[in-house]
C-alpha cells in the first residue's frame, strides 16, 4: 500500500498532467471551420471587410489583377507576376464574410485569369516564379477551403472543382526537386517565406486530398521554426522586419488551424507564442508600429512590384494578434488587434499631413 506523501505526490503528478493537456486542448483544435469563424468574425469585417465592393477591385474585364498585369495584358510585353492574382483571396473571403456574392465572383475571376496563363508542367512563366506562385498557390487553396465550407459551397461547386486540378499542378510543380532547389536557395534569408511555402503546399493538400503535399509542408515548417531568434523574431535579411515577421505569423497561424495535426501544432505553438510576445514590443501605446531596425519595411529599404517603397502592415498585424488571442484563449491580444486598427487610422492621418 501506497503511504499518504506518496499518493499525494501521484496525485499532485496526475493534476499538473491533467492542466497541462487541458491547456493543449486549444491548440490542438482546429480546422478550416475554425479558419472559416475567424475570417467571418466581427473584428475581421471591421478590420479587413468592410467595404467589400474596393477589394480586388483594380481588375480588367478579362480578370487581369493590379496595374503590373493588366499592362502587361494589354500587350503580352514586359513583366507580370502571378502572385499580384493572390489579391482575389480577399475579394472571395469578403464576400463570403459579407454575403456578397459580386466580391466572390471578382476574385475568382482573377484566379481563371491567372490559371488561363499557368504552363503545361504547372508552372508560370514569370520572373521569381517559385515564390511567386507560392503566394497564388496559397490564395487560391485558401479561399476554395473557405467556399467549401461556407454557405456559398453549392453555388461555386463547379468553379472550385475547376480550380482544384490546376492548384495541384502548380504546388506539385513546386515540389519537383529542381524547382524546389532553386527555390529554396532563393528563399534562404526569409524566414517568412518558409511559412508561406508550408501553408501554398499544405492548403493545397487539404484541399486537393495529397499527402504527399502535406508531407512536404511540414519540412517547411520545423525549418522556420528552427530559424527564430532567441528573441522572439524570425529573421529576415540577417536581422528582424516586424512586418514580414507579422506575414510569417499570418500562414503559420493559418496553416495551425487548417493543415496542422497535433504533433506538428506542438511544435509550433512555442514558436508563435514568442514571435507574438516580440511583435508586441513593436507596438506603440496609440497602436501605431515602430519599424525602427526592420530591414525591409517601413523605412524606404525596399520597393515592391509596382515600384513603391514597401510599408509596415498593418493589416498582417492585425490578424496575428486577433488570430493568437483565439488560439491561445488570450483577450489581451484581441484589444492589441484594436489597439492597431486605431494605429493604421493615426498613421493614415499623419502621412496625409506630411
Amino acid at each position: 500500500m501506497k503511504s499518504y506523501g506518496s499518493l499525494c505526490i501521484t496525485l499532485r503528478a496526475a493534476f499538473w498532467a491533467t492542466v497541462f493537456c487541458l491547456s493543449f486542448a486549444k491548440v490542438a483544435k482546429g480546422s478550416i471551420t475554425d479558419d472559416l469563424k475567424f475570417e467571418t468574425s466581427d473584428l475581421m469585417k471591421k478590420a479587413a471587410y468592410h467595404n467589400p465592393d474596393r477589394i480586388a477591385a483594380d481588375v480588367a474585364a478579362d480578370g487581369a489583377l493590379g496595374k503590373v498585369n493588366i499592362a502587361w495584358d494589354q500587350t503580352h510585353t514586359g513583366i507580370w507576376y502571378i502572385e499580384e492574382q493572390r489579391y482575389g483571396m480577399d475579394a472571395v473571403t469578403a464576400g463570403i464574410a459579407d454575403d456578397d456574392a459580386a466580391a466572390i465572383d471578382r476574385g475568382l475571376k482573377a484566379f481563371r485569369w491567372g490559371f488561363e496563363q499557368q504552363q503545361t508542367d504547372g508552372s508560370f512563366s514569370c520572373p521569381d516564379a517559385f515564390h511567386s506562385t507560392s503566394f497564388f498557390v496559397e490564395a487560391t487553396s485558401h479561399a476554395c477551403l473557405l467556399l467549401e465550407a461556407s454557405s456559398f459551397r453549392d453555388r461555386y461547386a463547379s468553379q472550385v472543382d475547376w480550380l482544384k486540378p490546376r492548384i495541384l499542378k502548380a504546388a506539385l510543380w513546386m515540389i519537383n526537386p529542381a524547382v524546389e532547389e532553386a527555390g529554396r536557395r532563393h528563399n534562404a534569408r526569409y524566414t517568412h517565406r518558409r511559412y508561406l511555402v508550408a501553408a501554398a503546399l499544405g492548403e493545397a493538400g487539404v484541399l486537393c486530398g495529397n499527402q504527399t503535399l502535406i508531407d512536404k509542408s511540414k519540412e517547411y515548417i520545423r525549418e522556420g521554426v528552427s530559424l527564430q531568434s532567441p528573441a522572439g523574431y524570425n529573421p529576415e535579411k540577417g536581422g528582424y522586419d516586424c512586418s514580414y515577421h507579422a506575414v510569417g505569423l499570418v500562414f503559420a497561424e493559418r496553416y495551425c488551424d487548417v493543415v496542422a495535426d497535433s504533433e506538428t501544432k506542438k511544435e509550433l505553438y512555442p514558436m508563435l507564442k514568442r514571435a507574438n510576445e516580440w511583435l508586441k514590443t513593436r507596438i506603440q501605446p496609440d497602436g501605431t508600429i515602430d519599424p525602427t531596425g526592420n530591414t525591409r519595411t517601413g523605412l524606404s529599404q525596399e520597393k515592391g512590384r509596382g515600384g513603391e517603397y514597401k510599408k509596415v502592415s498593418y493589416a498582417q498585424t492585425v490578424r496575428t494578434f486577433y488570430r493568437w488571442s483565439l488560439m491561445s484563449d488570450d483577450p489581451a491580444y484581441t484589444q492589441l488587434a484594436d489597439r492597431v486598427i486605431e494605429g493604421e487610422r493615426i498613421s493614415k492621418r499623419q502621412a496625409e499631413t506630411k
